[in-house]
């Protein structure tokens, strides 16, 4: 659980007392005192009296009927819909930094918001979906990449080459991508304060869904991968329950290579668009705004 999702929790359960209190004891008592109030009198209160003695006002009040609200952006944000934004050019040409995402969180099925268990299945996560899930090393972090591997593939990285052997298949296929050194395809020039997002643009085929990825052919990718149960350097089998994932830009990003598989308990949902975009050197981007399908 993330930090805002935690203030909004503990926003709610406050204002939830309040609320309640105000309810069951403090407006019976007001209601009480209208009465007295109107037996004492010789000329009917006016309506804006008797709002006044109904809703007096003041910040416990104001605080309380901040309930109702909180609730549903609760309810909404927990089962429904999460902003996200993009801290890094991992996922770039697709997500810049600074784009702000909604992710769908019922997509891959209603979930306990505390173990993040499926409580009703919708659908299952698919190759080529970009994914918002708790990483792995930390699940205090929420990362987003995209999805490469499925329960049973085999994922073989190799001199930044991608090879995919499809769960059930015999074959292992090599993914096509049409990003050459020799292109000018370039993102943008060269910006030394942000080296990562800097790069070669093309399109991936990932097994027949295509999507954009950028390559940095200037840099060599020198850390260690995730080695799994001994087998040789760069080559993965996706466990039953599990998810291989990878960034966009692939000379940029930390993902599955280094770090091993997504759980699907891990999963909190899919990136299905932009609703803003913005950072302190670029400006407001209206441009990106919708973008992401």
């Amino acid at each position: 659980m993330n930090t805002i999702t935690l203030v909004i929790y503990i926003l709610t359960a406050v204002t939830a007392i309040l609320w309640f209190t105000d309810l069951l004891v403090l407006r019976p008592q007001r209601k009480a005192e209208l009465k007295n109030v109107e037996g004492s009198r010789e000329v009917p209160l006016t309506k804006e009296e008797k709002e006044e003695i109904l809703n007096p006002g003041g910040f416990f009040y104001s605080l309380a009927s901040c309930f109702p609200v909180l609730l549903v952006v609760l309810v909404i944000r927990t089962f429904a819909y999460e902003p996200f934004r993009i801290p890094s050019a991992s996922m770039m040409p697709t997500l810049l930094r600074g784009d702000f995402v909604l992710v769908e969180k019922f997509r891959y099925g209603l979930r306990n918001p505390v173990t993040n268990k499926i409580w009703i299945e919708t659908s299952s996560p698919a190759r080529g979906d970009i994914v918002v899930f708790k990483y792995p090393e930390d699940p205090k972090i929420d990362y987003i990449k995209r999805i490469i591997g499925l329960p049973g593939d085999k994922v073989v990285f190799e001199r930044g080459e991608l090879f995919i052997q499809a769960a059930g298949s015999s074959e292992l296929v090599k993914v096509h991508a049409d990003v050459n050194p020799e292109d000018k395809q370039l993102w943008k020039n060269f910006n030394s304060n942000y080296p990562s997002e800097y790069g070669i643009t093309g399109t991936e085929n990932l097994l027949g869904y295509s999507h954009q990825i950028m390559r940095d052919f200037s840099v060599r990718i020198t850390d260690k991968f995730f080695v799994q149960n001994g087998r040789s350097h760069g080559e993965w089998v996706v466990p039953e329950g599990s998810y291989f994932v990878m960034g966009d830009n692939r000379e940029h990003s930390r993902d599955s290579r280094f770090w091993g598989f997504v759980p699907d308990d891990y999963l909190i949902g899919r990136a299905v668009g932009i609703w803003l975009s913005f950072t302190s050197d670029d400006g407001l981007r209206v441009g990106r705004l919708g973008g992401l399908k």
